[in-house]
């Protein structure tokens, strides 16, 4: 996603021009803390999205990331005030930063991001366009398709993929065995009930009757 805004660097803060209401005519001016709010939702077919986690990301005193998702932690905000950078000295990152939920009162990390942030003065961002998301021209970085798991699909779509990949391909010899232990339980049932009379009534001598 590409933002555009106005940086005070003595002050370290945003600058936005809002209007106050719907009636006023002229926008005023607002100083605002530099920081990215990041939220992740999920994607439904037949209800709203459900958010899935979500941080903020302070580009003035930001956490530094982890190189791989393993590593990525919520104890990434504790980062001491020295270790932490400022996007706009260091003008590129890229790493994994946690995502969390907060509603029950606890920070529960629900999710990591891999994110790249990429700060540019006016000139340079007209030298290097870029789309929003996927659009073109999808460059600077390029951004290739989602690399999904093959269970992210949906169940009422796809029964019986699902049904493969999470029973099938996990428990395939014990699905079989059990199948065919019931196969001889009915087959053997099926020869007792149609055995000649003389075999039933060995059987029944047998048991005593």
């Amino acid at each position: 996603m590409c933002y555009d805004f106005d940086y005070l660097k003595p002050e370290q803060k945003v600058v936005s021009f809002q209007r106050k209401n719907f009636f006023s005519l002229d926008k005023e001016e607002e100083k605002l803390e530099p920081v990215l709010h990041v939220q992740v939702y999920d994607y439904d077919t037949f209800s709203s999205n459900d958010l899935i986690g979500w941080c903020e990301l302070s580009l003035v005193n930001l956490p530094p990331p982890t190189k791989t998702s393993k590593e990525c932690k919520l104890d990434i905000f504790d980062t001491p005030t020295k270790d932490r950078i400022s996007i706009f000295d260091k003008k590129k990152i890229r790493g994994f930063w946690p995502v969390f939920d907060d509603s029950m009162g606890e920070q529960e990390l629900t999710g990591k991001v891999d994110l790249e942030i990429e700060i540019l003065t006016g000139a340079d961002a007209e030298e290097k366009p870029a789309g929003q998301g996927r659009n073109s021209p999808n460059q600077y970085p390029t951004l290739e398709g989602p690399n999904r798991p093959m269970t992210s699909f949906n169940f009422l779509f796809n029964p019986l993929k699902i049904f493969k990949i999470l029973i099938w391909d996990k428990m395939k010899w014990k699905i079989l065995t059990g199948f065919i232990i019931l196969l001889v339980i009915v087959l053997l049932g099926l020869f007792i009930y149609t055995s000649p009379q003389a075999i039933n009534n060995a059987i029944y001598s047998a048991m005593g009757r």
